[in-house]
């Protein structure tokens, strides 16, 4: 890691960033102001959370329909309040949440616990970017879940590291990004941990090989991606209510 320049955390501290010339790693250099930038874990200013996740259910139920159909059970890492994972319930998946620093408020009674079903697949949206250790990160979630598939978004820059007044990625006034990457970043820790990576620009796939032919046939035919919404619409039923027979129980 060799020295990229400085910035400002929090409007207050002085920091470092440093990058990987071999695989476009970018990284806060000690961040030790997290527990004061967490004590809120959701941005006041994140104003587009609601859009995104709305979003993204509705591209993300038709990409796990095409490879589990209606059986399988998944988890999203860094579930904030719960939010995707009641819309990804409404939508007719059976979706579990977990996160470390955020109360779950739209989606209690659906909390994740390790060895009391298999996950098919976990989520982890807009979370990369919070993560000091990616690879222990992901060795850690996979390991939990015993999956072999995980989907996740961030932003991912190419060339040289972008100038921090110019790049609305960094966040650095909420002190709460620490980590940014290249494609080229996530391809080497998919070879780290032996998986397959695969990318659309807006979703990001780590999976075993076998998986990996059916997530890009998916990702490459929009005939298939138009078939597959209509069926999982058609066969997916939202439980919602069956929900609310069960945490009334």
């Amino acid at each position: 890691m060799n020295y990229a320049f400085s910035s400002v955390a929090l409007q207050k501290y002085m920091f470092d960033v440093a990058s990987c010339a071999n695989c476009g790693f970018l990284q806060i250099v000690d961040p030790h102001w997290l527990q004061e930038a967490y004590s809120d874990a959701i941005a006041d200013t994140d104003t587009g959370l609601v859009a995104r996740n709305i979003l993204i259910c509705k591209q993300l139920k038709p990409l796990l329909y095409s490879l589990f159909g209606n059986n399988g059970s998944y988890v999203d890492f860094g579930g904030g309040t719960g939010l995707l994972v009641r819309l990804m319930r409404d939508a007719g998946m059976d979706f579990y949440w977990h996160d470390q620093y955020c109360q779950n408020i739209h989606a209690r009674g659906f909390e994740f616990t390790a060895n009391i079903r298999k996950y098919e697949a976990l989520t982890a949206f807009e979370v990369f970017e919070h993560v000091q250790d990616p690879v222990a990160f992901l060795k850690d979630a996979l390991g939990k879940t015993k999956s072999k598939l995980i989907i996740f978004s961030t932003e991912c820059y190419e060339g040289l590291p972008p100038d921090p007044e110019h790049w609305w990625y960094y966040g650095f006034s909420r002190g709460q990004h620490i980590s940014f990457y290249q494609r080229k970043t996530l391809q080497y820790i998919g070879d780290r941990l032996n998986l397959c990576f695969i990318t659309n620009g807006q979703f990001h796939i780590l999976c075993d090989s076998y998986l990996s032919k059916s997530v890009g046939k998916y990702l490459k035919s929009r005939f298939l991606q138009y078939m597959t919404r209509f069926r999982a619409s058609r066969n997916l039923s939202s439980k919602a209510w069956t929900d609310h027979l069960f945490l009334m129980k």
